[in-house]
């Protein structure tokens, strides 16, 4: 099959290319939160968390072939880790990440003990259990002195009096205290005296503040999965998704390797979890749907949509599954339905974001069975092909450099 364009890779052009791909993310990044309005920034706010619990989900069933139903609980953990710590015990919300990680990590390799020993359909149902169970979990009366229970978190202390549950000392919120200085809140942000957001009362200013925290997360995740998967662990992943049967013969540990990526998974989608419950102010099963096992579903529409076993098929299926959501949340009225659509779909009383997503998902297992990725890569040799160094060509030119 030949091609317009064959560049090599590591060339010049290469670079080129690369840089300016680079360029042009960072640009529209920094784009966002300067010149859209809260609105809008909220909507990148929720595709940036979404596209980071992808990601990690991505890990597992992606790379290593594990079905996971249950990464909402994951997700789960880290806002009400983030809800406690802040509105209980009044730390904060910068604390709660590596503690939210930490806890999730502990509790993924409790869950691969017995994924390492079943496969299929009977693993999709252990997961799709913790999802279940979760949310059930955080609501139980026993526990509501700890997690508030059906309301959730914050809990609204009594303006006189001090209760059992509700000790009187907790923050009004499950992230920051926002607010007029003068009242001991947080009014700015500073970093070595410069305010880089200025007044945070202002909500465009408190959007810009919240939307970088959320690209913070999203490329730490984006940076740990690239990190592991171009590992000799990603190799072991790989290895084991196509047929754990050679990989066992070819030395890889499944057990150890499986619990480790089941902890790495589990620790890097709690951190959207605690970016939805800095940025929602309020964490429960009903105020955020990311937590049950609808979220789960969501996570996994995401990541088989823009391409599962790739690194950017979670970013691209995130941003095309907030871009429709967000662009047919009115199509419940007629008159909001675009002249072209109407005729197909005035006779539905709900907005078609997810009847859209399903069409889109039976398409593409017939047109493209590996996400809009594996599409790419499928049929962008046509136009551009990039040719690949030769192997060993990187450890003769070290040696050629020090001869």
């Amino acid at each position: 099959m030949k091609s317009f364009v064959t560049i090599k890779e590591g060339s010049a052009t290469h670079w080129a290319i690369r840089l300016v791909v680079a360029a042009a993310i960072v640009w529209l990044a920094i784009r966002i939160p300067t010149v859209w309005e809260a609105g809008t920034i909220s909507t990148a706010i929720d595709a940036l968390t979404l596209m980071a619990a992808a990601m990690a989900l991505n890990l597992v069933l992606g790379y290593a072939g594990q079905i996971s139903i249950g990464h909402s609980a994951f997700l789960g953990i880290g806002a009400y880790t983030t809800g406690i710590m802040v509105s209980r015990w009044g730390f904060s919300p910068w604390l709660t990440f590596p503690v939210a990680f930490a806890v999730s990590f502990l509790l993924g390799v409790i869950v691969s003990f017995p994924a390492a020993r079943i496969k299929g359909v009977y693993l999709a149902l252990v997961t799709l259990a913790l999802g279940l169970v979760f949310p059930q979990m955080m609501t139980w009366k026993k526990l509501a002195w700890l997690t508030g229970g059906g309301s959730g978190l914050p809990v609204s202390c009594p303006a006189t009096g001090v209760s059992r549950t509700c000790p009187g000392t907790e923050v009004p919120t499950t992230g920051f205290n926002i607010g007029p200085a003068a009242k001991g809140q947080m009014e700015t942000f500073e970093i070595f005296g410069w305010k880089p957001f200025g007044n945070l009362q202002r909500p465009d200013n408190k959007a810009a503040f919240y939307y970088w925290i959320a690209a913070i997360v999203a490329v730490v995740v984006y940076l740990c999965c690239r990190g592991v998967v171009k590992s000799r662990i990603g190799r072991s992943l790989i290895a084991i998704r196509d047929n754990e049967t050679a990989a066992a013969v070819m030395g890889v540990n499944l057990v150890s390797t499986k619990a480790f990526i089941f902890g790495i998974s589990a620790g890097l989608c709690a951190l959207p979890g605690c970016v939805k419950a800095i940025t929602t102010g309020g964490v429960s099963p009903e105020g955020l749907v990311s937590i049950t096992v609808l979220g789960a579903i969501t996570f996994l529409i995401v990541m088989v949509i823009g391409g599962a076993g790739s690194l950017w098929g979670p970013v691209i299926g995130a941003v095309l599954y907030v871009f429709i959501n967000d662009k047919t949340g009115t199509w419940d009225k007629d008159e909001k339905i675009p002249g072209l659509f109407r005729p197909l779909l005035s006779w539905a009383e709900v907005a078609p974001a997810d009847g859209i997503f399903a069409l889109l998902l039976i398409l593409l297992m017939f047109v493209a069975p590996r996400g809009l990725v594996g599409m790419w890569k499928q049929y962008s040799p046509l136009i551009v092909r990039v040719v690949p160094r030769p192997a060993g060509a990187g450890g003769a030119a070290i040696a050629l450099a020090t001869a």
